[in-house]
């Protein structure tokens, strides 16, 4: 009971930073990204790229758990082939499109844009990084006794799906330029608000040549995702015992590498502190509803457990 409130404790204060962060946004967006803007800057674009990996990566890595558990389920056959087929699926879209975001002009293809739109090569940094980890997690998924895991996993993917849907839908309503557009001085294309939906991006795409994710810059995808890793890092230990004892500390490892990611992607111009501080609130408010769905799945359990020994 003491971690659980400690976790909601530690949310509650990353909440009131990022809010904090993101009210100084709206007023100095522009002054702040001048004065940190770094194009090109190759340890920038390291972490940003490293930044979207656990994300991803993890998702295959649960649907491998999720297979495993499928299969040894009680479900009828039909059932299991139904479930099994929508798991693979999954996998392989996310390693798919984890992998082509890791090469996309936000990331590598920023800086090799041979790699940019290579659905060849994409395909092959799934099979090398992504991939291999379904069947880890189907390995995982076997040796772990724990009867409530299915339903860990279950949630935990529901939580992951929500924060992907709810980044590319705020990204298409405000379709907000990137500063790194901005500063090219492109007639048309200036410094608008987070709040001040831009449009006629589709036109700019088409008549300058631009790619579409130049116009996403609200809210940062990249913070959704990398302070995903808060929670990412506490679902992990299901699977590791030693870990258990250290889920404060993996909560604040997520922190630090989601706040890293964040300032990365500001020095690259993709995104302002507005953007950034916007992500991180979506993804610590996913975070938190994680946690105290997580901990309502453990009591369940326990209190079924009870009644059985009854």
């Amino acid at each position: 009971m003491r971690k659980y409130t400690a976790q909601i404790m530690i949310h509650i204060i990353m909440l009131i930073i990022f809010t904090a962060l993101f009210i100084t946004g709206t007023f100095y967006d522009e002054t702040i990204a001048a004065a940190v803007y770094s194009p090109g800057n190759l340890p920038a674009v390291v972490i940003t790229t490293v930044g979207i990996y656990p994300f991803f990566a993890s998702a295959v890595l649960f649907m491998g758990t999720l297979t495993e558990r499928t299969i040894h389920s009680g479900f009828g056959k039909a059932l299991k082939v139904l479930f099994c087929c929508i798991c693979i699926g999954l996998a392989l879209y996310s390693g798919f499109e984890g992998s082509r975001t890791l090469l996309s002009v936000d990331c590598l293809g920023g800086m090799f844009p041979a790699l940019n739109h290579n659905t060849p090569a994409a395909v092959a940094v799934s099979a090398v990084v992504a991939y291999p980890l379904f069947f880890l997690g189907y390995r995982l998924g076997a040796k772990s006794g724990d009867k409530l895991l299915a339903k860990k996993v279950l949630g935990l993917v529901i939580i992951m799906l929500v924060a992907l849907l709810s980044m590319e839908i705020l990204k298409i309503v405000f379709s907000r330029p990137r500063y790194r557009i901005v500063v090219m001085g492109y007639e048309g294309i200036g410094f608008v608000q987070w709040y001040e939906p831009f449009s006629g991006a589709g036109d700019y795409v088409t008549s300058l040549g631009l790619e579409k994710t130049d116009f996403r810059s609200f809210p940062s995808g990249h913070s959704v995702l990398s302070i995903s890793c808060v929670y990412i890092l506490l679902s992990v230990a299901w699977f590791f015992p030693k870990l258990k004892k250290r889920t404060d500390l993996l909560l604040i490892c997520g922190l630090v590498f989601g706040m890293i990611v964040m300032f990365s992607r500001m020095q690259l111009g993709a995104h302002y502190l507005s953007d950034v501080s916007a992500g991180a609130i979506i993804g610590t408010v996913l975070s938190l509803v994680f946690v105290i769905s997580q901990h309502r799945i453990m009591k369940s359990g326990h209190h079924g457990a009870q009644l059985d020994k009854h």
